[in-house]
């Protein structure tokens, strides 16, 4: 195992700056995940961490020795592309074994290193296939297992999931969290995918035109989100958010909606000084329900159902805001007016302009 820490990393391409004073300490045996839009920076500091990549200042350092000036091949990691980079003339097992067979071992040590990595992968009725005879997602174990039997360092994963369907997605996917916990390797995985971040990475990173948005575990990540950027980017179905104004008046503070003689008893406590403030309230889904009218805090007029089986994900329009929540199967209508309640012990506030977090 080994830890790997980026520190005050900067590449630019010409006037535009890629990454921006990038600092992460990944610790020994965590899953990482670098998550973002596109553009964001995430695969560039992933080729940076693999030696592919030169960078403009800082370090990167892996088990404790500073690589940043050394080739891709001196580094001790492997990575696992989206595009499977496998050789097509190659049967499976000489696949997975090629990187030991350049390493200059012999046959009978290299068979037996691609038989144990087979063996944890489960692919070993297909070691004698042409990758041109495996599905997508049997390619991608089979890649997998070639970056396995270097016994790196460090394994990095550039969305090596992205070229598969649904199911396939899942199901890899599962592997590679068992393959994780029975190795208990350092891996870094790039992804823009927020299912794969949150079910996989023991620490989220999120990146946004090359700078770090916040770093936390996935719990941290989606209930406490650094502004407004990370509250949007991360949860399905997305964030309700409420633009209004904020304040304290005598003691108690208030959240006003725009356009709207709605006002809200916020419970929790904020930074906020007298005045009143441009903010935003946001609240994930689980904590909007459908209620009788008479009961409610809000009332809101249904666009959108999408039934999925038990449950329906629910559109709504609330004050002019769109809202999607889930509901029991059946339970609205479009169309329909109906009443929310909210729990807004666990709103967030943000601050409109810059999106900082208020509470």
């Amino acid at each position: 195992m080994a830890q790997l820490s980026i520190r005050d990393v900067r590449k630019s391409y010409g006037s535009v700056a890629v990454l921006n004073d990038i600092s992460i300490e990944v610790e020994e045996g965590a899953f990482v995940v670098l998550l973002g839009p596109s553009g964001c920076g995430k695969s560039t500091l992933l080729h940076a961490i693999a030696g592919l990549h030169e960078i403009g200042s800082g370090s990167i350092v892996i088990g404790g020795r500073d690589v940043t000036d050394l080739p891709a091949r001196e580094r001790d990691v492997a990575m696992v592309f989206q595009s499977y980079a496998l050789y097509p003339t190659m049967s499976v097992r000489e696949n997975i074994g090629f990187p030991l067979k350049m390493r200059g071992l012999d046959k009978k040590a290299i068979s037996e290193s691609v038989d144990r990595v087979a063996a944890i992968l489960q692919i070993e009725p297909l070691l004698e296939r042409r990758p041109r005879e495996l599905s997508g997602g049997q390619r991608q174990r089979v890649a997998i297992g070639r970056a396995l039997v270097r016994d790196p360092k460090l394994f990095l994963f550039d969305e090596p999931l992205s070229n598969l369907d649904a199911a396939l997605r899942g199901d890899l996917r599962a592997e590679i969290k068992r393959l994780h916990q029975r190795i208990k390797r350092t891996m870094v995985y790039v992804t823009h995918d927020q299912i794969e971040a949150m079910t996989l990475a023991t620490k989220i990173v999120i990146l946004n035109r090359g700078v770090v948005q916040q770093i936390g575990t996935p719990q941290e990540i989606y209930f406490n989100p650094a502004n407004l950027f990370v509250a949007r980017f991360i949860g399905s179905p997305p964030i309700t958010l409420l633009e209004g104004k904020t304040a304290n008046r005598n003691g108690e503070l208030l959240f006003k909606l725009s356009n709207s003689d709605v006002e809200l008893s916020m419970p929790q406590s904020t930074n906020l000084a007298g005045d009143e403030t441009e903010t935003i309230l946001g609240l994930r889904p689980e904590n909007i329900q459908i209620v009788r009218e008479g009961n409610a805090s809000l009332s809101a007029t249904v666009d959108l159902v999408e039934p999925t089986g038990p449950e329906d994900i629910v559109t709504l329009n609330v004050q002019g805001a769109p809202s999607v929540i889930r509901t029991a199967a059946g339970m609205t209508t479009q169309g329909s007016s109906v009443g929310l309640e909210l729990d807004l012990g666990k709103a967030l506030l943000f601050e409109s302009g810059s999106g900082t977090r208020l509470s």
